[in-house]
């Protein structure tokens, strides 16, 4: 009788097991899906060179000679910004 009894617990047992394996396959392929759809890439529908850069936190600017951005405020400090050290580069040659 017991050897009945052993049998049916290692049946259970297998059959639990496998119900757990089955379900962290669909939870690893779920996950794996998800990540794919959120990371796909999204080709943009135009290029660069038809996009509009010219806007006033565009510190960049555009390619054109009228960007938007006003660097009147920038003031020359060495160590600062990129901005600021363009400023103080600018100074000092128009010293010189």
């Amino acid at each position: 009788m017991e050897k009945k009894v052993l049998e049916n617990k290692l049946k259970y047992q297998a059959k639990q097991i496998g119900w757990r394996i089955l379900t962290a396959i669909i939870l690893t392929l779920t996950a794996v899906i998800t990540v794919y759809v959120y990371a796909a890439f999204v080709e943009p529908s135009a290029g660069p060179s038809f996009s509009d850069q010219d806007f006033t936190q565009n510190i960049l600017g555009a390619n054109n000679a009228d960007n938007d951005f006003d660097s009147s405020a920038v003031t020359v400090n060495n160590d600062g910004s990129v901005i600021e050290r363009l400023e103080y580069i600018v100074d000092y040659l128009d010293s010189r």
